[in-house]
């Protein structure tokens, strides 16, 4: 499902080095809709964990399972941090708002905002408001569980093509 991810670990197992050139630009379609959002994201996370596990531990392959249980890591404390902000609400009756946490959630909007730079004043602009990239984050999570769950039960997999709108004048 994912053949060039597969054929990178598959050089890089065989010892060749990875190298982009300077002018390289890596373009991905948009995804029309959220539904076609999910199941692009959906046969790039299945593909990824499946290449991993077809190529094991080794040199080659460790970023990429740490990356995976990067992902791990991450479903695990963000669903930790909102069941215990709602039972401390409904306990206490108020949320409480810890100025590390805030100073480091205005670092993660900033570094946001400076990586899509490039893209023009609308990217900056999409990227600005944090909460859009949290629901986006969600997504992915969801997404990553999905995906260990469907593994797991040797659930069948599908392409799941897009259907992509001409870009418009």
């Amino acid at each position: 499902m994912t053949e060039d991810n597969e054929l990178t670990l598959a050089l890089k197992t065989l010892g060749a080095r990875m190298i982009s050139p300077r002018a390289c630009i890596v373009r991905t379609e948009l995804m029309p809709t959220w539904r076609d959002l999910w199941h692009q994201r959906q046969r790039w996370q299945r593909g990824a964990l499946e290449n991993i596990g077809m190529y094991g531990m080794s040199s080659a392959t460790a970023r990429y399972w740490l990356q995976q249980l990067a992902l791990g890591y991450g479903v695990i404390s963000l669903v930790s941090y909102l069941v215990v902000s709602v039972l401390a609400y409904f306990a206490f009756g108020l949320l409480t708002i810890v100025v590390f946490w805030a100073i480091l959630g205005a670092l993660f909007a900033v570094e946001r905002i400076v990586t899509v730079w490039p893209g023009g004043w609308r990217a900056r602009l999409l990227a600005a408001p944090l909460l859009i990239e949290l629901v986006y984050a969600s997504l992915l999570q969801l997404v990553y569980v999905k995906s260990l769950i469907d593994i797991a039960f040797g659930h069948s997999k599908s392409w799941n093509a897009a259907t992509v709108r001409p870009p418009s004048p």
